[in-house]
């Protein structure tokens, strides 16, 4: 049997694009939908004055397309992410732990997420908490959440 490259090049070539096509896919694809945040406040009034310690916003305190968790990262840097769990994110909503500040979870599908990174831990999620951007001014204690 004489070897064909130009049979058998086109198809790696081909199955090589699918799979990165498919990986790239995934990444972009994130179940939370996309809203528009743009949510300034002070972090002294909700206790988030030194590192470790969280608070969740509803949708209509900040935004988000179903409310915001903030957690203290250290002193200068904060992560921000969306409530609404990836699981089902028009129906189930991601809490703060009340044993442990730096973990979420979600009661409907018993995923529990790290809000050092929003990375799932535990449970069926595919995918992690969708971040926001958090920008902090220690001159005014005042942190904005963007996207």
């Amino acid at each position: 049997m004489k070897f064909k490259p130009y049979i058998i090049l086109p198809v790696f070539l081909t199955a090589l694009c699918l799979v990165l096509l498919n990986a790239c896919d995934k990444d972009r694809e994130h179940p939370v939908p996309y809203v528009y945040v743009d949510f300034d406040f002070n972090i002294i009034h909700y206790n988030l004055n030194s590192p470790g310690l969280s608070h969740q916003f509803s949708q209509a305190e900040s935004g988000g397309y179903r409310g915001i968790i903030v957690y203290r990262l250290s002193m200068d840097e904060f992560r921000a992410f969306d409530r609404a769990c990836p699981c089902d994110p028009n129906h189930c909503i991601v809490s703060i732990n009340p044993d442990d500040q730096v973990l979420a979870s979600d009661p409907c599908c018993g995923s529990t997420f790290l809000l050092l990174d929003g990375s799932v831990v535990e449970g069926d999620a595919q995918f992690p908490l969708k971040p926001y951007q958090a920008i902090f001014n220690p001159s005014t204690n005042r942190l904005r959440i963007v996207n």
